[in-house]
């Protein structure tokens, strides 16, 4: 289409640049005169307020009747079919995304799609997680759509607009406005419309994060902070980062971190470590369980898993996937001949 649409206007820029000169040539009227001219025909108005005296001319007049008015309708009609086309195509296309954003459940709202929040959407497309983007910038918003992500063109201060992003489905919103007071004020309004939705927010100021805690705000994260630490660490502990980076990063290693909930059902309910048969059976390694309100680093092989313990476990993809199923009883381990 926009292709037809560029040679039309050329086609048309030639009629009105041979209909202008010959008229100059053959009727000795002014530029502008032979311009208005040439418009008055192709766009048939036909004012009849310049006359034509000579054969010539009167000869390329007929010619641009026939000819000029022809491009000339045809690239009006290119145009209008465009803006139509272009109008039924964007509301179809945003009845369509709105309606695949009414069916997702437990998905991820990401308010702000601006340094902070493109890396955030990346990270969690790579990740496999649902997700919203709420922007209030119209050409970002538009560039995030041709990426293929749901996208909500809005203010995520509104409460509307959260309403939209279906926060009363979704398990987790994050907040990464540039601006801290928005950032408070998105927390309030998603605490506010879903009591237990878990919330991230950014911050930049560090008297911000007490105010964000305050709002609701499950975790609150300072990217400044964050950068500036994995700089001292590169610096300091060069192996040791790049070590972390080559294992969380690298796509051809299939090494990952999950989080694991112990359910009352699980067979490993009432289990140590040590007699569990996680390491043994399955690869993975428990790197720490958190109990209520308390962290278990580097847990002992004694230390007992109860009911409702998040087990944070780290190995290959593989190995992850078999402790998952373990633990939900799916595959029974022979804790026997361990």
């Amino acid at each position: 289409m926009e292709k037809r649409i560029r040679l039309a206007f050329l086609a048309l820029l030639v009629t009105l640049i041979v209909g202008t000169v010959g008229l100059i040539l053959t009727e000795h009227l002014s530029l502008a005169q032979a311009i208005f001219l040439t418009i008055e025909t192709v766009t048939t108005v036909g004012y009849g307020d310049i006359e034509v005296h000579s054969n010539s001319g009167h000869v390329l007049l007929v010619l641009l009747m026939l000819g000029g008015v022809g491009v000339m309708l045809y690239f009006a009609g290119l145009m209008m079919a465009f803006m139509i086309e272009g109008e039924l195509a964007g509301a179809y296309g945003r009845r369509k995304m709105n309606k695949k954003i009414l069916n997702l459940q437990d998905h991820i709202i990401v308010c702000g799609a601006g340094r902070v929040g493109r890396q955030i959407l990346y990270r969690l497309r790579e990740e496999g997680a649902s997700c919203v983007v709420i922007e209030k910038q119209e050409d970002l918003a538009n560039q995030f759509v041709e990426e293929g992500f749901l996208v909500i063109n809005s203010d995520a201060t509104h409460d509307e607009t959260l309403k939209r992003a279906g926060i009363d489905k979704a398990k987790g919103l994050i907040t990464a406005l540039p601006e801290d007071s928005l950032n408070v004020f998105v927390t309030l309004s998603a605490k506010g419309l879903n009591p237990a939705i878990h919330v991230v927010a950014r911050m930049d100021e560090l008297e911000t994060e007490k105010k964000l805690l305050r709002a609701g705000a499950d975790k609150v994260i300072s990217p400044a902070i964050l950068g500036a630490w994995r700089m001292a660490m590169s610096i300091l502990k060069p192996v040791s980062v790049e070590y972390i980076d080559t294992v969380i990063h690298d796509h051809n290693i299939a090494m990952d971190m999950e989080e694991l909930r112990i359910n009352k059902s699980s067979c490993l309910v009432g289990k140590t470590l040590a007699n569990s048969g996680i390491k043994q059976r399955t690869g993975a390694m428990v790197m720490a369980i958190v109990r209520e309100n308390q962290v278990i680093s580097n847990p002992a092989a004694e230390e007992m898993i109860l009911e409702g313990d998040l087990l944070i476990v780290f190995g290959l993809r593989e190995q992850l996937h078999r402790l998952e199923d373990v633990a939900a009883n799916l595959i029974k381990l022979d804790l026997e001949n361990i």
